[in-house]
């Protein structure tokens, strides 16, 4: 059977795909992680269109979809309006429910998405009041391994692989909140909270038959996020930051099927273990002859941890059996979101107080159609907001 690159006349020049390859990382290398976040941004709604251009109106409609305060410069009513809020999570259980949050997720979410192999739980977190979006949750696998989670839980490769316990936590890939409720109001605090509320606990079980123990997430821009003093994840330090970068599909695709071919029984076993790109660039890199650590970002990020029952260490680590698990009395009441709606208040009463109110929303439908550099004018602000 004839490979692809061997095709007379198929376009496919190996020489050419691995230069390209590498003036695209080279390129991406120069910018700040705020503009590589952005630039990935970019590609997803222009260069990787996925039917962007046809999903115009459903972008549209999606932008009404979502929660504003009626008048943000009105103090007292927009008090009034975050103290009357009742967050929910519906949770994504159709094809068309799940197309949507990936919608919406393109629209309000400034990193670019990728789906998950393995586990996927996804969840709308809405207020019952008015019907609206109050932002994302998607859970996915958790990663394998992380060194300050894997040391302070005191895991072992038998509890995690032999044991099956990696199978009782998730990673929360995306946690986004609308905008402007988000900067002004906390609202990815808000979001965060509801990761670990009894609708995401009981689809993990009925999905995967395991109890949910705990969900680890990394910010992007290192120790200093929207995790620190939520009483439901636990700040545990900065990972080591050796993600490499992450190259434009237009170069990484023919490269990717070409290592496919080449060697289709390391790509199989490179597939289905944690980070499957990952393991891909790391075997691109090697083909190309090129240090991987030249395009290692280098950005730590933080990592946090909740854990959802109080003794749940002790089950991780296979200490005690599930019929011991003791859930936090936190969880069992709507403890979180009373303390939400206190940060809330302060923190929109204090940014009205200093006149630094930011009332834009933060949605890419713009962005779909603009040059990179007009983009970058628009949008490089927001990154991290």
């Amino acid at each position: 059977m004839s490979k692809f690159w061997d095709i007379e006349d198929n376009g496919f020049d190996l020489d050419k795909a691995k230069a390209d390859f590498i003036n695209n990382l080279d390129y991406i290398a120069t910018m700040s992680v705020e503009e590589q976040t952005l630039y990935k941004k970019w590609i997803e709604l222009n260069e990787d269109l996925h039917g962007n251009f046809e999903k115009l109106p459903l972008f549209d409609s999606y932008y009404d979809i979502q929660w504003f305060p009626t008048d943000i410069y009105n103090k007292e009513r927009t008090i009034k309006e975050i103290l009357l809020l009742e967050p929910y999570v519906e949770i994504c259980d159709t094809k068309e429910k799940v197309s949507q949050w990936v919608d919406i997720r393109k629209m309000i979410h400034t990193m670019s998405y990728d789906s998950s192999p393995g586990r996927n739980l996804k969840g709308i977190v809405k207020d019952r009041v008015t019907g609206k979006i109050l932002g994302l949750i998607g859970l996915s696998s958790d990663v394998t391994s992380l060194g300050v989670r894997d040391s302070w839980i005191g895991w072992s490769k038998e509890d995690k692989f032999v044991r099956g316990k990696l199978n009782n936590t998730a990673i929360a890939s995306s946690i986004v909140s609308v905008q402007p409720l988000g900067y002004n109001m906390l609202g990815g605090k808000l979001i965060a909270l509801m990761c670990t509320t009894e609708p995401i606990r009981s689809e993990w079980k009925s999905r995967y038959d395991n109890t949910l123990v705990g969900i680890t997430t990394t910010s992007l821009y290192g120790i200093h996020s929207q995790y620190n003093g939520l009483p439901n994840f636990k700040t545990l330090g900065e990972s080591k930051g050796m993600i490499s970068i992450k190259p434009d599909d237009k170069v990484y695709v023919p490269l990717h099927h070409w290592i496919k071919e080449l060697d289709p029984i390391w790509y199989e076993k490179a597939s289905n273990t944690t980070g499957p790109k990952q393991n891909v660039l790391t075997r691109l890199f090697k083909e190309c002859g090129i240090n991987p650590k030249k395009y290692n970002h280098g950005f730590q990020r933080g990592v946090y941890f909740a854990p959802m029952y109080e003794n749940g260490k002790e089950y991780l680590c296979s200490k005690i059996d599930e019929s011991e698990l003791i859930l936090k009395p936190a969880y069992t009441t709507d403890k979180h979101i009373l303390w939400w709606k206190d940060k809330a208040v302060k923190r929109y009463s204090k940014l009205y107080d200093e006149g630094k109110i930011k009332p834009e929303s933060l949605y890419y439908r713009e962005c779909i159609g603009m040059t990179w550099d007009d983009c970058k004018t628009k949008f490089l602000k927001d990154v991290g907001r």
